[in-house]
């Protein structure tokens, strides 16, 4: 299982990273990003060169399309929901 960032630079680390060893996504999907941004919209801007979402179709759409940095410590208090 793996989380990482809702931003570009997240997207580029789980990439590489699915090249060498298989993960499956922890809340690291289309709709966990869409439910983090309606959490906290005043996030910070999106910015630097769009990378692709292997593991999910939507997800590089969705960071397109509401353009808020996620980072993992934001969503926190949900992914240690699941260790409970």
């Amino acid at each position: 299982m793996y989380h990482g960032d809702f931003d570009w630079g997240g997207l580029r680390i789980a990439i590489a990273l699915l090249r060498r060893v298989p993960w499956r996504p922890w809340r690291y999907t289309a709709a966990d990003y869409r439910a983090a941004v309606l959490a906290r919209p005043d996030g910070p801007p999106l910015t630097g060169q769009p990378a692709e979402a292997l593991w999910d179709q939507d997800l590089q759409q969705a960071l397109l399309e509401l353009a808020v940095r996620v980072e993992e410590e934001t969503v926190l208090d949900v992914l240690l929901s699941d260790l409970v």
